[in-house]
């Protein structure tokens, strides 16, 4: 590759004044440098007494005027609050009005005798009849198969009652079962319903099919069992049998909401059972339609369970009663008759 001309021209300048330069300096005149000499100082020095040391500070001293790491600004000064005004004395009480005793009657009349007590009437008494006949048509099933009849007697003398009943098989049921159920039921009708004084039933004619109940008010003990096999238990207010227990619904049924308690002999025991109202139904029978109000046992599930429709135009006497088993079996009475004096 060629060398541009123009530099080969300034490196031949550059090489020559160097050269001249070094002939310079080899074979031309000496130059002398000056020496450098600093001027001599001189130093004075003299030795004199301290001021004297300071005295110890005390400890405490020295802790209490230890300024503390944090910093904070004194509180501002406040003033002293004013004293509290002095409270009002309390306003005195209002006094009462003045209570002047009543004058005493000077011709005072001897006191009034405490009238007897008296037993509290029911709220919702029904009159019962004087005497009533009601026939059933006795019906097994949900099928609605006639096994028999029943007729049910009631009758008031005064305050006293009875009813009876006999319930025996009909149609080719009669054909395999023979005999009657009797139940007789005698008491006292008070201001609070029923007070029965026996109970009788016969389910055969051997003596260990016959039950019995016996109520001493007086004494509150109640006798009941089969045939002589019978024992003694405190008599409940308000108790019942089989047959009492519904004139007394009829004579005092339960409003609406509201459950009544009750407890009932069958003769081979005393037990306690709730019924309540559940509502006025119209019931479609032999005699045309009915007005009843239906009566339902609180019941619980696998228990037995009865209910009553009591008819609201014939002195809420019972029109049909359905008895319904642990197994769900069913057992009906319904009326086919019914006679009322």
């Amino acid at each position: 590759m060629a060398i541009p001309r123009i530099t080969v021209k300034r490196f031949s300048w550059a090489l020559g004044l160097s050269l001249l330069a070094h002939l310079i300096v080899t074979f031309g005149p000496a130059v002398h440098v000056p020496d450098y000499r600093p001027d001599s100082v001189v130093l004075e020095a003299s030795i004199t007494s301290g001021p004297p040391a300071p005295l110890p500070v005390p400890s405490h001293a020295s802790k209490a005027h230890k300024p503390s790491r944090k910093h904070t600004s004194p509180p501002p000064s406040v003033p002293p609050p004013p004293a509290a005004p002095p409270a009002p004395a309390p306003a005195p009480a209002p006094e009462p009005a003045p209570v002047t005793a009543p004058a005493k009657a000077e011709n005072t009349a001897p006191p009034a005798a405490e009238p007897a007590a008296t037993e509290t009437p029911a709220d919702n008494a029904i009159p019962l009849p004087v005497q009533a006949t009601i026939r059933y048509a006795l019906i097994k099933g949900r099928e609605g198969f006639v096994v028999g009849k029943v007729q049910q007697t009631w009758k008031r003398d005064g305050t006293h009652y009875a009813i009876d009943q006999v319930a025996e098989a009909s149609g080719i049921v009669s054909i395999f079962v023979s005999g009657r159920h009797v139940q007789i039921s005698q008491g006292e009708i008070t201001p609070q319903g029923l007070k029965p004084t026996s109970y009788w039933v016969q389910r055969g004619q051997a003596a260990d099919k016959t039950d019995s109940a016996r109520f001493d008010w007086e004494s509150s003990q109640l006798s009941f069992g089969t045939g002589d096999d019978t024992r003694t238990v405190k008599l409940p207010d308000g108790t019942q049998d089989l047959l009492s227990f519904l004139y007394q619904l009829a004579y005092n049924p339960p409003q609406q909401g509201v459950s009544t308690r009750l407890h009932i002999t069958t003769g081979r025991k005393l037990d306690n059972y709730g019924y309540q109202s559940l509502g006025e139904e119209t019931l479609d029978t032999g005699l045309g339609p009915i007005k009843t109000l239906h009566i339902g046992q609180a019941r619980q599930q696998g228990k037995e369970n009865t209910e009553i429709w009591l008819a609201t135009e014939y002195h809420y006497l019972p029109v049909k009663i359905r008895y319904t088993d642990k197994q769900g079996g069913v057992m009906e009475q319904t009326v086919t008759a019914i006679k009322v004096q």
